[in-house]
Formats: C-alpha cells, structure tokens, sequence
C-alpha cells in the first residue's frame, strides 16, 4: 500500500485500461522469410551483371591488348632481330 491505496500487483498499477491500440502479429507458420530468395538471387545477379558487363568486359579486354602487346613487343626487341632493328651492338 502507498498512501493507503492499494496500487495493484506489479505492472497492474491501478489505471485505467487503454483504448485504440492496435497489436499485429503474424503466425510463425505463415512466415516464409527466405520465400523464393535462392530463384530471386540467381536471376537477379544475372540481370545486374548482363547490365555491366560491357562496362567491365571492354577495359579488360583492352587492358589485356594491351599487356599482350607489350609483352611480345619486349621480347622481340630482346631478340637478335629486335637488336638489329634498333642498332643495338652485337658483343
């Protein structure tokens, strides 16, 4: 007792009860969390990565061009013909 009024066992403290509030719940049977994820995750990815394929496919391409080219070019002028071309001396 507080103040001669009896408050009510813990948590029921003598008020009024309260009007308008709504509580949802949804069954842990009706819930599907990863519902259709694996079929969503493998179509999605390849649509994402069609769509960025050229922005990715095009500069490697070059850049592998590129590296092939200068590998072939450098060992080429590590050759005798290279070192002819470019006047190197033979000792």
């Amino acid at each position: 007792m507080a103040g001669g009024k009896w408050m009510g066992w813990w948590g029921h403290l003598g008020a009024p009860k309260q009007r308008g509030i709504a509580v949802y719940s949804l069954s842990p049977y009706e819930q599907r969390a990863f519902a259709g994820a694996l079929h969503q995750a493998v179509f999605n990815t390849f649509r994402r990565v069609t769509g960025q394929a050229f922005y990715i496919a095009v500069p490697m391409g070059a850049a592998y061009g590129l590296y092939s080219w200068g590998k072939q070019n450098h060992q080429w002028r590590l050759s005798k013909e290279g070192h002819a071309h470019y006047g190197g001396d033979d000792h």
